[in-house]
């Protein structure tokens, strides 16, 4: 009896965590840049759905739509000046950082959730726990390369906050544009969207879309990565052919 008990307060329990869902989409899941890209936007549209048992959410319903692009390898380095020539004398390495982070929301970050909640779910900037980088000659400096890694990615337009960038078209649909910028890298971009009232997360949904080159440039960019040797090959040739050509022109008799 006690496990029909413990089975049914299981199943109420389920019930009660769907008791709101959303549904989502994307404008284009496959975004093409060529080299005259200026930037873009992708649109995202949402509707929250509930069952019949669900009473009405007394503080409403907040958004919180968080893109990550692919992960890579950054190193941030600080720059000193010896003998009066700046010169690179520190460094840090971030491993596995997202090349893009957005967030946006219906109110700032911190009004959305607490920081515990927010840090286990990477939701604002202040919360990614990824961006640590590993330990130099001297550890004091730690804080200060996050900083700068943020501050730079910020000043490019690769890590975003927009606290105005979910719009309740209704109470229970939304829309959100997702930036992409000139310098966005190429690759697939996860999109996680968060539900939450009283700063608790009722529903998550996920999706994803690509960004990838086309035209000359992504011919350019397969043959670096595909046919290495062929395209240093073809670089050096170039040059060569280059050089010879410019002191034709340039040749004094």
């Amino acid at each position: 009896m006690s496990r029909l008990a413990a089975l049914l307060v299981l199943l109420l329990a389920a019930g009660t965590a769907r008791a709101e869902t959303m549904i989502t989409s994307l404008s284009t899941h496959r975004l093409q840049i060529t080299s005259n890209f200026v930037g873009s936007q992708i649109v995202l549209f949402g509707a929250i759905e509930r069952d019949a048992q669900t009473i009405s959410r007394a503080g409403g319903y907040d958004l919180a739509v968080v893109v990550r692009g692919p992960k890579a390898r950054v190193v941030t380095r600080q720059k000193s000046r010896v003998f009066g020539i700046w010169m690179n004398t520190d460094g840090r390495e971030f491993v596995d950082v997202p090349s893009f982070y957005a967030l946006l929301g219906n109110k700032p970050a911190s009004d959305l959730a607490d920081l515990d909640l927010r840090a286990r779910q990477q939701i604002g900037i202040d919360a990614i726990t990824a961006i640590t980088p590993r330990l130099g000659t001297n550890p004091n400096m730690t804080p200060a390369f996050r900083e700068a890694f943020l501050r730079i990615n910020r000043a490019k337009g690769l890590y975003v906050e927009n606290p105005t960038g979910v719009t309740f078209l209704t109470p229970n649909l939304f829309r959100a544009n997702i930036p992409i910028v000139p310098n966005t890298p190429v690759g697939t971009f996860d999109v996680d969207i968060y539900l939450i009232s009283g700063g608790v997360i009722l529903a998550r949904e996920s999706t994803n879309f690509e960004v990838a080159k086309t035209g000359f440039e992504a011919f350019v960019a397969n043959a670096a990565r595909d046919q290495g040797l062929f395209y240093g090959l073809a670089a050096a040739m170039l040059a060569l052919v280059t050089g010879w050509v410019a002191s034709v022109a340039f040749r004094r008799d």
